[in-house]
């Protein structure tokens, strides 16, 4: 059998539909023949991507960014990935990293197929999205309510009657000393021009907003205040951090690296800094497993990581037997822009690398 088999099914209910339907295992010796295939599918104009796996028993760490990468791309245009019957061992992986995020993942075809005509507006549909399709609607977030007005004070104990006085002549008269005019009604803000249409600061998607309030991007989640004649006030983005409680297993490795080549791509890093990192990621967490904690894959570490638009900032924690940095960590020391090794204060190590994207 081969190590890695395509049966390709162009889907004709679903515009710019496919459904692959893979045998063997996506490793270092057969990731290539997989991007390559697909890539050969989303320059053909495929953008919708059914994958039945159930065949798939191992997917590598470059195989698992290609296609995180490859969802992020397709759903730009409209389309996406829906995974089928994932083997356990896979699935593992997706769930603990949260790459369900990216993908739809269905138990048999069926639902996945359904899911797509739905999307693509079924069979009869045009294949041609319509710009609804193309531009989604920002989600409107509630404002939180006012804190009611304090109480007005209680009027003061009534003075004495003045003594009658000249009538006053009718009709409007000017203020006296002290006193304010008394004004209309406050104009209402002009109207927001309906389906009015922004560009996302963030991910540069465009987004149609209804009406003036407070709403978040359904696609990177920025947040922004949307005024009115085309302004927007978009919310400091705060970094993504992700904190990981990992087993001291080859699978959860694989995960890890796959997760920070991810992150690290869409910073926009080059092939020789996502190869240091990688580097630096099994070195790091080889060292924690074999020599902390003497190879007991029950043990667990903790890594934090976050992610800007330039830089990539890892810190591992274990509580294992305490490293001699001094012999250890090579790569991490030649490789990293900082590295720190400090005694875990509940036992232990805690490692810290950061490395800039872009040199």
């Amino acid at each position: 059998m081969p190590d890695l088999t395509f049966e390709v099914e162009y889907l004709k209910d679903i515009p710019q539909g496919v459904l692959l339907v893979l045998g063997g295992a996506i490793d270092a010796k057969t990731v290539p023949s997989f991007q390559e295939n697909l890539n050969k599918l989303k320059e053909s104009g495929i953008t919708r991507f059914v994958l039945d796996m159930e065949q798939i028993k191992y997917v590598n760490s470059t195989g698992l960014g290609y296609l995180v990468n490859l969802a992020d791309s397709v759903e730009l245009q409209g389309g996406g990935i829906a995974l089928v019957k994932i083997h356990p061992k896979v699935k593992v992986v997706f769930d603990m990293l949260g790459l369900n995020a990216f993908f739809k993942i269905h138990n048999n075809r069926k639902d996945a197929l359904e899911h797509f005509r739905a999307t693509a507006g079924g069979a009869g549909g045009s294949s041609k999205p319509t710009a609804e399709d193309e531009i989604p609607v920002a989600e409107p977030i509630p404002v939180a309510p006012q804190r009611p007005a304090a109480p007005p004070p209680r009027p003061a104990p009534a003075a004495p009657a003045p003594a009658p006085t000249a009538a006053r002549p009718s009709g409007p008269q000017p203020p006296r000393g002290g006193e304010q005019p008394v004004s209309g009604p406050t104009p209402m803000l002009e109207p927001v021009p309906e389906g009015q249409t922004i560009t996302c600061s963030s991910c540069r998607q465009a987004l149609i907003v209804p009406e003036a309030g407070t709403f978040r991007c359904p696609r990177c989640a920025a947040m922004f205040t949307y005024l009115r004649d085309g302004k927007a006030n978009f919310w400091p983005k705060r970094k993504p951090a992700l904190t990981l409680t990992l087993s001291c297993v080859p699978e959860c490795t694989e995960a890890l690296c796959s997760l920070v080549q991810g992150l690290s791509k869409r910073g926009g890093a080059t092939d020789q800094v996502l190869k240091e990192i990688d580097r630096t990621v099994r070195e790091t967490v080889g060292t924690i497993i074999d020599t902390a904690y003497g190879k007991q894959e029950i043990a667990t570490y903790q890594v934090m990581i976050v992610a800007t638009e330039s830089e990539l900032n890892l810190k591992f924690s274990d509580y294992g037997k305490a490293l001699s940095p001094d012999s250890l960590f090579a790569e991490s020391r030649k490789s990293m822009d900082v590295f720190d090794h400090k005694p875990h204060p509940k036992g232990g190590n805690v490692v810290t690398l950061s490395k800039k994207l872009h040199p």
